[in-house]
């Protein structure tokens, strides 16, 4: 990994590469003054990303010696004379001139000099390399790891009574390389939920240009699964558990929560909502308070799971509330490890799923926003598809008896969740029936337990007076927030939703980023993929007819952490690519535990 057995200008090629990329993408985003979103005490802040490692001087000193030192090792014949004086006769009259622009510019075309070598090296007969920067990647991955290792002690020292003077001296870089490229996500969301038409585009593009050759298509290799030891399992779950329950404790800690505030958007309201079933005076007016009165009936399930904690938990109604995503965080863990296991039939790509969810955006903006009826509604969606592929592939009387059951229960636990997993589940329902995956009857049966929930919700009104979901979206529908009215206003509204709704939190680019990847490599006709597929489908639509409001809500059902997890499973596999998988890993938390501690005024 850090070049054991490899030359010494081949080590020293890769490691001054790394650092000069370190400092250059500080340089090249406050060069181009990249506009970014920053999460701070709880508000969206728009400002220029406009950040330095030392500072504009030094830094772009650094990048140009490095680049000639580069030159100078890496090179040979006249390319090493010509390139390595030309640049650095450029560099020495940057400097002694004062023009700061042309210091500018001559760091900032440092790296394309170094891009431009590697591939006119590779392209011509005659080489002009003596080394390459092969270990460039490991070292960046190395850096990275330290950087967000004290970053993240330094963020937390707070937690611990460190010295508060830490902070200004010792710079959280990676998190300023987050938002640097974080700017990304809007566009990387558009392309991630782009994903089938995008994929047809890219198929029908190399038709045309008459390539015979396959693109590497790529799924887990389900048939040669790994097996986990089931402690070994059982250790790694509960290990991820506690990881979101450390999230959810991080912003009510009292030194960082200093006047006890409400981190939930929407608790006060689940506060007025479970207090009145508190407070109801016999077995009648609690049912109606819960599937009637508050807030139309359309979630009373939650509140009665949220009334019953209320009653066990020795605390206020406000705490008992705000404390719910202790169990809502790794019952969620639980049920996407479990999907996922019955998706892929893998227990390391399961593992990875369970993790991401620990900081997914369903975690981190379900503690931000309070999102504890979506929550909730999710587990009970995404554990109703688990029992779904599980009658599929043998059905049973006791399987489809408790699918019937978890889709009754994510109607009444909430009624808009319960409408997009009605909308996964058929259509995922009838392109298996059109490839022919599994049994016609059995799709069918399932088919008629979904079309009963409808009757179910249409019915509702007229039996017990509470609100449809069916006639709650069309009204919505109606009233503009879904239609081609919202198509203008498409990509203002999607900067709205991943950069300042919900505290910049669906900008992790990330996990956006594993999820193009999954696209790219992977066999669109595979079961776990059309799954994804579908859900990703659905906030296509949604964000180029739907509001702010409606692309928050339905971006927030998707299970992106899927196809990041298929992605990590590739990467893990990959020979040599282990540091990028533990990078990837560290980075995610480091960013997950600085977003938490900025959940407060």
């Amino acid at each position: 990994m850090l070049g054991y057995g490899s030359s010494i200008p081949t080590i020293l090629s890769s490691a001054i590469i790394a650092i000069v990329t370190f400092f250059y993408i500080y340089t090249v985003g406050s060069f181009l003054r990249v506009n970014i979103y920053i999460l701070l005490h709880r508000v969206s802040y728009n400002t220029y990303f406009d950040f330095f490692i030392v500072n504009r001087y030094i830094d772009h000193i650094i990048i140009a010696t490095g680049v000639i030192l580069w030159c100078a090792i890496s090179l040979h014949g006249k390319a090493r004379i010509i390139i390595t004086v030309s640049y650095g006769a450029l560099t020495l009259f940057a400097i002694t001139s004062g023009i700061e622009i042309l210091l500018d510019i001559t760091a900032v075309i440092a790296i394309l000099i170094v891009i431009c070598c590697l591939t006119y090296n590779r392209i011509a007969s005659k080489k002009i390399l003596t080394s390459y920067p092969n270990l460039s990647i490991n070292y960046i991955a190395l850096f990275v790891i330290a950087a967000c290792i004290i970053g993240t002690i330094v963020s937390i020292g707070v937690l611990f009574s460190l010295p508060v003077n830490l902070k200004p001296t010792i710079p959280n870089y990676t998190f300023e390389i987050f938002i640097l490229f974080s700017s990304l996500s809007p566009l990387l969301m558009l392309l991630l939920v782009s994903c089938l038409p995008l994929k047809i585009l890219i198929k029908e593009v190399r038709a045309a240009l008459g390539r015979t050759k396959k693109i590497n298509t790529y799924s887990i290799d389900f048939s040669d699964r790994y097996v986990i030891k089931s402690k070994t399992k059982i250790i790694c779950l509960v290990l991820i558990m506690l990881l979101s329950i450390v999230l959810v404790l991080i912003p009510h800690q009292p030194i960082i929560n200093i006047d006890n505030q409400q981190i939930g958007v929407d608790t006060h309201y689940y506060v007025d909502w479970v207090g009145a079933l508190i407070h109801s005076s016999n077995p009648q007016e609690f049912l109606y308070q819960a599937f009637v009165a508050q807030n139309g009936g359309d979630r009373p399930i939650t509140l009665i799971f949220l009334f019953t904690l209320s009653k066990i938990l020795p605390t206020n109604l406000v705490n008992t509330i705000e404390y719910a995503p202790l169990i809502l965080g790794p019952a969620l863990i639980f049920i996407t490890y479990l999907l996922t296991r019955e998706l892929t039939s893998n227990e390391v790509t399961s593992l990875f799923a369970a993790f991401l969810t620990a900081v997914s955006f369903q975690t981190l903006i379900g503690i931000y926003a309070g999102f504890y009826s979506n929550w909730f509604a999710l587990i009970i969606g995404y554990l109703s598809f688990v029992f779904l592929i599980k009658f599929l592939k043998k059905s049973s009387k006791l399987t489809l008896l408790i699918y019937s059951a978890s889709i009754m229960l994510l109607l009444f636990a909430h009624v808009y969740t319960w409408s997009v997993f009605l909308i996964a589940s058929a259509i995922f329902l009838v392109v298996m029936l059109r490839l022919k995956y599994y049994s016609r009857e059995n799709i069918i049966l399932l088919l008629l337990v979904l079309f009963a929930s409808v009757i179910v919700d249409i019915a509702k009104p007229a039996i017990i007076g509470s609100s449809s979901g069916v006639m709650q979206d069309i009204i919505i529908g109606h009233a503009g927030g879904i239609g081609l009215g919202q198509f203008a206003l498409r990509w203002s509204n999607l900067i709205e939703i991943v950069h300042n709704w919900y505290g910049t939190l669906f900008a992790n680019f990330i996990i956006l980023i594993l999820g193009i990847y999954w696209m790219w490599l992977s066999n669109f006709r595979a079961q776990v993929n059309i799954f994804i597929i579908i859900f990703l489908s659905i906030g296509f639509g949604t964000i180029f007819l739907g509001n702010p409001g409606i692309q928050g809500r339905i971006l927030y059902d998707i299970p992106f952490q899927i196809p990041a997890a298929l992605s990590l499973s590739y990467i893990k596999k990959q020979h040599g690519e282990s540091v990028i998988f533990l990078t990837i890993c560290i980075l995610l938390v480091g960013v997950s535990v600085r977003a938490v501690l900025n959940f407060n005024y």
